[in-house]
């Protein structure tokens, strides 16, 4: 498909000196210096999330290319346990045989495998990759108010719809309201959205296919109004501003060296608790919140000296718990 390419590696896409969404959005949320940083320091170590991640999208999107990226990592060697030196001898030896590759755990690969299926059963997903023309991790090269940027959808179709993948804990309405919130997947919207504009293809639609970790797995289709992708148009515009600017000058800049005031009061929020209001909402004692809070991994804002959850978060991460389902990653 004209705009978009194929072929291209996870490592040659990342590796890249582009402007990415990801990038751009840490740009306004740190600082450019840090950006760059990081950038120029990356971690050579994967998280379980991050590799499960890439195995799950892999099953779906490039089958043909999942025994090449991914393997299950052995539960045992010739009889030994991966505490024995026997073991870590031979998994090193598979390792150096095949450096390009990401071991998962068995039990992670029946996730991964899980979701996989739960996702090309979803009658969203069936309706969208039926489409001939359409293509999965292909990667579009763009400039953007002076930056350039790039782009990977998990799977765009002729129509110009853009589908997108996402593990999530809570794939309920409000659970992945709040996980729109969290990760800023509004940004993430505009920012594929806007780059199929700037490729010359079109841009109808932009869907989160949700799936969760646990459980049944179960899936979810969401997309947002026009005026919320619209919202974000000036903070895409300015992130690359930004980005456009450091790559000229050559500098970046940190945090700002000035003494600032914080107005904590504008993190007030309704729908944030206190946890020991949390607590005394639903009956249970505050080290039960904060195990809650640990196991699902909720995000929490400090106002004043006080921790605040949000409330709908945590209710729907305690009816998970209530219903057995655990975070796995």
């Amino acid at each position: 498909m004209d705009g978009l390419t194929k072929g291209i590696s996870n490592s040659e896409y990342h590796g890249s000196d582009l402007l990415s969404r990801s990038t751009a959005s840490a740009l306004l949320t740190t600082s450019p210096q840090k950006v760059r940083w990081e950038r120029d320091n990356p971690l050579t170590y994967k998280g379980v999330p991050l590799v499960m991640g890439g195995c799950f999208h892999s099953m779906v999107l490039e089958p043909e290319c999942l025994d090449e990226e991914y393997a299950v990592k052995p539960t045992e060697i010739d009889g030994k346990s991966p505490l024995t030196k026997h073991y870590k001898e031979e998994f090193a030896a598979m390792q150096a045989e095949r450096p390009h590759v990401q071991w998962v755990k068995d039990d992670n690969w029946e996730t991964c495998e899980g979701m996989a299926n739960a996702i090309m059963s979803n009658s969203v997903f069936t309706h969208y990759a039926s489409d001939i023309d359409a293509v999965a991790e292909a990667s579009g090269f763009f400039n953007y108010n002076g930056a350039k940027c790039k782009v990977r959808p998990d799977l765009y179709t002729s129509d110009g719809t853009i589908i997108d993948l996402k593990s999530t804990q809570d794939a309920s309405e409000a659970g992945f309201r709040s996980a729109i919130r969290k990760f800023k997947y509004d940004f993430q919207a505009c920012w594929y959205l806007e780059a199929m504009r700037a490729l010359g293809l079109p841009a109808r639609q932009f869907i989160f296919l949700a799936v969760e970790k646990a459980g049944s797995f179960e899936t979810a289709s969401y997309t947002l109004t026009a005026s919320e992708i619209d919202r974000q148009k000036p903070r895409m515009q300015k992130a690359c501003e930004i980005w456009a600017t450091c790559m000229e000058s050559g500098v970046w800049p940190g945090y700002p060296e000035e003494v600032v005031t914080l107005d904590l009061s504008r993190f007030g929020d309704n729908h944030k608790l206190s946890l020991s209001q949390v607590a005394e909402k639903f009956g249970v004692s505050r080290s039960f919140v904060y195990a809650i809070i640990k196991e699902f991994e909720l995000e929490t804002t400090n106002v004043g000296n006080q921790r605040r959850v949000d409330l709908t978060a945590f209710s729907n991460a305690l009816r998970q718990h209530s219903e057995g389902k655990r975070a796995k990653f």
